[in-house]
C-alpha cells in the first residue's frame, strides 16, 4: 500500500515537472519571438533605373554651348586688348608729336649756329689772309675763340627709343606713319654722325689754335660764360706761314661740316613738320 502511494507520488511529480518544463519552454519561445533582436526588418526594394544613351543631337548642343562660351570669352579679351592697344598707340603718338616739335626747335638752333659760326670763319680767314692782319688782332682773336664753341644740340628721341626697346612699334597701325618715323630716326642718327665728325674737327682746330694764338689772351676773353673781345690789339703767338695755313685749313673744314649739318637740319625740320601733320590728322590730335 505504501509502495503504491510512493509510486503514485512519483508519477504526480513527474507530471508536474513535465508541465513546468513545457511552461518554461513556451515562455522562452515567446520571449525570443518578442525580442527586438529577432524582429524581422522590412526590406525596401528600389526600382532598377535604366540609363538610356543620349541622342547625338544633345551632345552636339552641349559642345556648341561650350564652344560659344569659350569663343565669347576669347573675343571679349581680344577686344579689351585691342582697345588698350589703341589707347597706348594714341599716347605714343601724342608723345611723338611733342618730341618732333622739340626737334624742330633744335633744327632751327643748329641752322642758326652754322650760319653765325661760318660767318666768323669767313671773317677770321679773310682777316688773317690780309697783308695788314696785325692791326686786326682784337677781331681775329674774338672770331678764332668763338669758332671752337660747339652747338650743343640734342634731338629728342624719347618716344622712338621707347617704341623700339619695348617692341611697341607693332602698335602703330598706320604703316606709312611707322615707316616715316623710322626714316626720320635714321636721318637723326646720320646727323649725330655728322656732329661727331664736327667734334673731331673741332679738336684738331683747337690744337692748332693754341699754337697760333696766345692762350693767355684767350683766357682773359672769358667773362661770365661769354666770349668778349680782348683788350688792346693782341698779336699772334706765331706768324709761321705753314702753321697759319694749317690753322686756316682746319677752320675751312669746320665751315664745310657746319654747312652739311645745317642742310641736314633743314631736311629734318621739313620731315618733322610733315610727320607732325600726318600724325595729327590720322589720330585727330589737332584739337587736343
Amino acid at each position: 500500500m505504501s509502495e503504491e502511494r510512493k509510486s503514485g507520488g512519483r508519477k504526480v511529480r513527474k507530471i508536474e515537472s513535465s508541465k513546468t518544463k513545457e511552461a518554461q519552454t513556451e515562455s522562452t519561445r515567446l520571449t525570443t519571438e518578442n525580442s527586438p533582436l529577432t524582429t524581422k526588418m522590412e526590406v525596401h526594394h528600389h526600382p532598377q533605373l535604366e540609363h538610356k544613351p543620349k541622342p547625338w543631337k544633345e551632345y552636339l548642343l552641349e559642345y556648341l554651348m561650350i564652344f560659344l562660351a569659350v569663343m565669347t570669352g576669347f573675343f571679349a579679351e581680344s577686344y579689351r586688348e585691342h582697345i588698350g592697344d589703341k589707347n597706348r598707340e594714341k599716347e605714343y603718338m601724342i608723345s611723338m608729336v611733342e618730341d618732333l616739335k622739340s626737334d624742330t626747335a633744335m633744327a632751327v638752333k643748329m641752322i642758326s649756329y652754322a650760319k653765325v659760326h661760318n660767318a666768323m670763319i669767313d671773317s677770321v680767314i679773310q682777316l688773317m689772309s690780309a697783308p695788314d692782319f696785325k692791326k686786326n688782332g682784337r677781331d681775329i682773336y674774338y672770331f678764332a675763340r668763338n669758332i671752337s664753341i660747339p652747338a650743343r644740340v640734342l634731338y629728342n628721341d624719347r618716344t622712338i627709343q621707347q617704341l623700339k626697346s619695348s617692341g611697341s612699334l607693332r602698335l602703330i597701325s598706320k604703316v606709312k606713319i611707322s615707316n616715316d618715323i623710322m626714316a626720320y630716326d635714321q636721318k637723326v642718327r646720320e646727323q649725330y654722325i655728322n656732329m661727331a665728325d664736327g667734334e673731331t674737327l673741332r679738336d684738331i682746330y683747337r690744337q692748332l689754335a693754341v699754337k697760333v694764338f696766345n692762350a693767355t689772351v684767350f683766357n682773359t676773353m672769358q667773362q661770365g660764360g661769354k666770349i668778349t673781345r680782348p683788350a688792346n690789339n693782341p698779336q699772334l703767338f706765331s706768324t709761321d706761314t705753314g702753321l697759319i695755313n694749317s690753322y686756316i685749313g682746319s677752320a675751312q673744314y669746320l665751315k664745310k661740316l657746319n654747312e652739311t649739318v645745317a642742310n641736314m637740319s633743314a631736311d629734318l625740320m621739313v620731315q618733322a613738320k610733315q610727320l607732325i601733320k600726318e600724325i595729327e590728322n590720322e589720330y585727330n590730335l589737332i584739337d587736343e
